[in-house]
């Protein structure tokens, strides 16, 4: 045998040890939104080239991207599972936030509060009744052993689902940054003042307004997904005959809960380890391909290009009127600037008949690729976490327009490292106001300058947010729950934790010890003025 068979046969022999040593792991991901996809889909890939086996669990909670390959890693079993005959006549309409680029609602926190539970536990509600109801699905999920079970927060019915099938350990997910409902059932501190009101003042120094306005949206924000979680809780604790566990206690035994949020990008809050920061895990630059042949020679026309996305839940083709036309201006404007523009219907009329010949329009667009290129010179997003964190990565200035949700937030943590401006919604009208906003970060060096330094911050981190992935992946499937992370004082109630009987008590007893001062005073004066009396 030759010492080339003898190396394959070494290959194969530790191969095969590794995959038998490797943990089992389910990741459920709704299919909602494809940014929520493409964040569970990067964990999967990443457990899986780690040489672990993965089952990745996809109900289509809408029937869109049905095609996509965010699954990289063929060894991945992906179980595709679909409505029954009544969810498919409840699936969700995908304009259902058509709204969006006007309303209020959508960035205010009385919207949030009245807005969010009920639309979206109309959006889950049916997919999530055929899981429970599916006792085939339940049998198949258990026969598979599974060592860790990871599934987001956002649409809470894959972790009651573990949690239900007694799974041995669960890992839950937010490919959000921070979610404030779920802070006080992982037992983390409260993050208050630390991570502003998207409406407050983003700086040192906060008023009293200021202060007033994060409170309000915590408490908000908070009663928003609680409501959410309770409604999915009531609708499953039927089907089951009340043998579902609430979510708190749910979330309050999970092994760790991973949030996508950088702590060298993030507004700087208190957690605990239980609350690994994983934000910048699905950030690898170097592994992104060029762009295109015929994207290569767009991108040769002109001094300037501007890449412009505002992302898949909010479509641009919804945008009002106004708002094309002052886009068409803004592009007719800028003539030495060449505009990459996902928009989802090219032969729309209006834009056939008005969209200037340095604007390239495509219903998708590489972003990572395009972000990577340095002809690239301005990202205008609506600053999904997914795409602030790419901009971020890639050192590239940016124009972000917040349409919802998370996004304002987004944007201000991103604004606050000098590399990016915010621009409001609702001046896209304002076309000139756009057009000078674009012209000055195109020529002042500053923008670059600030996006070149947080890019290389994240890149030469001391530790990899891909090893946090896959080591607590693997800690968790090797020690199952790890109630030692959970802190007592998750369990305190507001009078104990915030120490209201300790100041009760004390005030008493001072008040009582100034009582007996001034009687005691009054007693010796009193002694002191009879002697007196009596002397005379």
């Amino acid at each position: 045998m030759n010492i080339h068979n003898l190396l394959l046969l070494f290959f194969a022999f530790f191969c095969s040890i590794h995959n038998v040593n490797g943990y089992n792991f389910l990741v459920i991901s709704p299919v909602y939104g494809f940014s929520h996809m493409k964040c569970m889909a990067i964990i999967a890939n990443q457990l899986a080239d780690a040489g672990h086996q993965v089952t990745f669990f996809q109900p289509f909670v809408v029937e869109l991207f049905q095609n996509h390959d965010l699954i990289k890693n063929s060894k991945i079993e992906v179980i595709n599972y679909w409505h029954d005959e009544e969810g498919k006549r409840n699936i969700p309409s995908h304009s259902v936030l058509s709204d969006a680029w006007t309303a209020v609602k959508y960035q205010s926190d009385i919207g949030v509060k009245l807005f969010a539970p009920k639309v979206l536990h109309g959006a889950f509600q049916h997919m999530c009744r055929r899981m429970f109801e599916d006792k085939e699905l339940h049998q198949t999920l258990k026969e598979k052993k599974f060592d860790v079970v990871l599934s987001e927060t956002f649409d809470f019915c894959g972790l009651y689902l573990a949690d239900y099938l007694e799974m041995p350990a669960i890992i839950s997910v937010f490919t959000g940054s921070k979610l404030s409902a779920i802070t006080d059932a992982l037992g983390e501190p409260s993050f208050l003042h630390y991570y502003p009101s998207p409406s407050s003042h983003f700086g040192p120094k906060q008023s009293l307004y200021d202060r007033v306005n994060n409170l309000w949206y915590k408490l908000l924000s908070s009663s928003a997904f609680g409501e959410l979680f309770d409604r999915q809780y009531a609708d499953i604790e039927k089907i089951t005959n009340g043998t579902v566990r609430h979510w708190k206690p749910i979330l309050g035994d999970v092994t760790y809960h991973f949030a996508n949020s950088n702590p060298y990008l993030d507004f700087v809050v208190p957690t605990i380890p239980k609350v690994v920061p994983i934000g910048g895990y699905t950030m690898d630059y170097k592994q992104v391909p060029p762009v295109s042949k015929e994207l290569d020679e767009i991108l040769n026309k002109r001094p300037y290009n501007v890449f412009i996305s505002y992302g898949t839940m909010v479509s641009a083709k919804f945008m009002p009127d106004n708002y094309k036309h002052a886009m068409f201006e803004l592009f007719k404007n800028n003539q030495n600037v060449t505009f990459l523009w996902k928009y989802e219907d090219v032969e729309e009329k209006l834009i056939k008949e008005h969209i200037p010949e340095n604007v390239h329009l495509k219903s998708w667009f590489p972003q990572p690729s395009l972000l990577a290129d340095k002809r690239v010179k301005l990202f205008i997003t609506h600053g999904g976490l997914g795409s602030t964190m790419e901009l971020a990565y890639a050192a590239k200035p940016g124009i972000v327009t917040p349409l919802f949700a998370d996004q304002p937030s987004n944007a201000q943590m991103l604004a606050r490292h000098g590399s990016v401006e915010v621009y409001s919604k609702h001046d896209i009208p304002n076309w000139k106001k756009q057009s000078d906003l674009l012209r000055k970060m195109l020529l002042d060096e500053k923008y670059q300058t600030a996006a070149t330094r947080l890019a290389e911050i994240l890149n030469h981190q001391p530790i990899n947010p891909k090893e946090l992935v896959v080591k607590h992946a693997e800690n968790a499937a090797r020690f199952g729950k790890m109630p030692s992370l959970t802190p007592f004082a998750k369990d305190m109630g507001f009078v104990e934790f915030y120490n209201i009987d300790i100041m009760i008590y004390g005030f008493s007893f001072l008040l009582f010890a100034i009582y007996g001062a001034i009687e005691t005073f009054g007693f010796l004066r009193k002694c002191f003025t009879v002697r007196r009396v009596k002397t005379e």
